[in-house]
């Protein structure tokens, strides 16, 4: 294999661009290359790490695409990882992920609100990766510039003030009470805050406050004492929130298992922001080797740093793009590497943590019933009361903790959803026919639960059962298993992992359940279908009285009697098909 792909390197040009791994047709990593030859021929000589080990043991073929420069490589190269997601390169977090302050500046009175939305809308400060503190800031700026945060709908509809207005956090410009230059100025002054610029904006007010005072206009004045008051308080807090810093520190620690990455965000000379990254370690990178790697997919998120503080020394050859390179000996700049180095540090503990406690339970499960690689275990849960929508929740875990690519939420068929362990079966059996590869059941539930599964489900998987506790709390539940049950309280060798599980199927049954009641009782499900309008739905129940009838109906009666065309009727049958099969 190795010499097959050497074969494929003699046809690599000396020019930029990036090239690919594959196994058959899967792509296992893209990189990029000022000169693809040299670049492509350092996989195949002298010593090899176990990274390249690893990569040209798994590959079987080889591609190259030239570019005309190498920040055509880099933009191309981050491009294709993010839309291909190859299992050995470093993944970010798309933008959507964070939220932003937002200043809707198109409206005569522009409204300041959280808004979690993609990169490219005018008026975004951000992004931030607490949305709780995004909410505290919009708060404290609210206080101080008194700008509205109500929705356009609302503005529009006022009368008289409201009671952000009675409380001195709104200026009411939906009535009038402040001119739209005067709420102009204290928008350009919340720009200014979110921007960092603290000490112009405290000096331009401290001369009003003057200016007030010797006017003899003693309650201005004193408003804009109360403001300067308000605004050191964020200024001590560092409340800001700036899309176009320039500077990164980053720090990069890495074991054999993971990668993890601190990013603190600095504007105008200040820490405004610390993000944490977590990636696997597939070819085992060092700490160095992952920085590097690290870089470009950075730089393409942010395109506006320009700067980049860290503990690494930089080789000039190491980086493309016009980023600067820096590593601090004193000082502010050396303070925040170390803060950065010891969050990238903590992310590997927290997740060492996660895989002990899988450990744990691996022990266990081994001991117990001689399950003995590591399992890929599935929690279930089943919200909804009886008479209402009923729905099945399902959280796949395995070595790495939790794998929300498998998660999945499916809605009970209406002529079974009056009984919660046939509900069950239902979402364990559709579980395994799309996802299949499961090792252990874990169901929210007693015994019962356990053997009604276990008898109903026809495969040769391991179920288990986790039943609440005296007066529900957390640690005196009972795991059922069929070797036995043990108490949390008492069995200290018992992984508390099969409470997490349990814990986030229920997170996520009781998330989806409501949003699928919201949506119920918004609008009927049939009318999700493309084609479907009230009119369609309104002859169904006018010609059928209840929609179980269509769901053992041929198609083509169903066209004829409602009077669309076949497609759309077995669609709709489809969807019915979900609820009533």
């Amino acid at each position: 294999m190795k010499n097959n792909l050497k074969d494929q390197t003699l046809l690599f040009p000396s020019d930029p661009g990036i090239y690919k791994f594959f196994n058959d047709e899967e792509i296992l990593y893209i990189g990029k290359a000022k000169n693809l030859k040299k670049r492509i021929n350092s996989y195949f000589s002298g010593q090899q790490t176990y990274k390249t080990q690893r990569l040209i043991s798994s590959a079987n073929k080889l591609e190259y695409v030239t570019t005309n420069n190498e920040v055509d490589a880099l933009l191309l190269e981050q491009n294709l990882i993010k839309s291909e997601k190859p299992r050995f390169n470093i993944l970010l977090r798309d933008d959507k992920s964070y939220p932003f302050i937002h200043l809707d500046e198109s409206h005569a009175y522009p409204r300041i609100a959280s808004k979690r939305v993609l990169k490219g809308h005018d008026g975004l400060y951000g992004p931030y990766t607490s949305a709780y503190a995004t909410r505290i800031a919009v708060n404290q700026i609210q206080k101080v510039f008194q700008l509205r945060t109500c929705t356009d709908s609302f503005f529009k509809n006022r009368s008289r003030p409201c009671m952000e207005y009675q409380i001195g956090r709104c200026t009411a410009p939906c009535v009038g009470a402040i001119s739209e230059t005067d709420y102009k100025k204290d928008v350009a002054s919340a720009k200014s805050i979110l921007k960092g610029n603290f000490k112009k904006l405290e000096e331009n007010m401290q001369s009003e406050m003057l200016i007030a005072s010797n006017r003899e206009e003693y309650e201005q004045a004193g408003n804009i004492r109360d403001r300067l008051l308000q605004l050191e308080k964020i200024n001590q807090k560092q409340m800001v929130f700036s899309k176009g810093s320039k500077t990164r520190v980053i720090a990069i620690e890495t074991n054999e298992k993971n990668i993890s990455a601190a990013v603190i965000q600095i504007e105008s000379d200040r820490f405004i922001n610390l993000q944490k990254f977590l990636f696997k370690n597939h070819l085992q990178k060092d700490n160095y080797a992952a920085f590097l790697e690290f870089i470009p997919s950075l730089m393409q998120k942010y395109p506006s740093v320009t700067k980049v503080v860290s503990a690494f020394k930089v080789a000039s050859t190491d980086i493309f793009g016009n980023v600067e390179f820096e590593r601090p000996k004193r000082g502010k700049k050396l303070d925040w590497v170390k803060l950065t180095q010891k969050n990238a540090l903590e992310g590997l503990l927290k997740q060492e943590q996660k895989y002990q406690k899988y450990a744990q339970s691996l022990n266990f499960l081994n001991r117990n019933l001689e399950i003995e690689k590591e399992p890929i275990v599935v929690g279930f849960d089943v919200s909804g009361a009886a008479g209402d929508i009923k729905t099945v929740s399902c959280v796949n875990f395995n070595s790495d903790g939790p794998d929300k690519t498998k998660y999945r939420f499916f809605r009970v068929p209406a002529d079974i959803a009056h009984s919660d362990l046939d509900s069950l079966v239902f979402g364990v059996k559709k579980y395994l026919k799309s996802i299949g590869d499961v090792d252990l059941l874990l169901i929210d539930g007693g015994k019962t639960h356990m053997n009604y599964v276990k008898e109903h489900v026809h495969e040769d998987i391991e179920c288990i059962a986790v039943s609440k506790g005296a007066k529900r709390k957390y640690g005196l539940e009972t795991l059922h298993t069929r070797q036995g049950s043990y108490d949390f309280r008492n069995s200290e060798d018992i992984s508390k992992l099969f409470l997490d599980i349990r814990d986030e199927a229920h997170r996520f049954a009781l998330k989806n359940y409501r949003t699928k009641k919201s949506k119920d009782l918004k609008q009927h499900f049939l009318l999700d279908l493309k084609g479907v309008g009230p009119k369609i739905v309104q002859k169904i129940y006018k010609e059928f009285k209840t929609l179980k009838p269509l769901a053992n109906l041929e198609v083509k009666e169903i066209s004829k009697t409602i009077s669309i065309n076949e497609d759309l009727a077995k669609k709709i049958q489809k969807a019915i098909k979900g609820i009533y099969n």
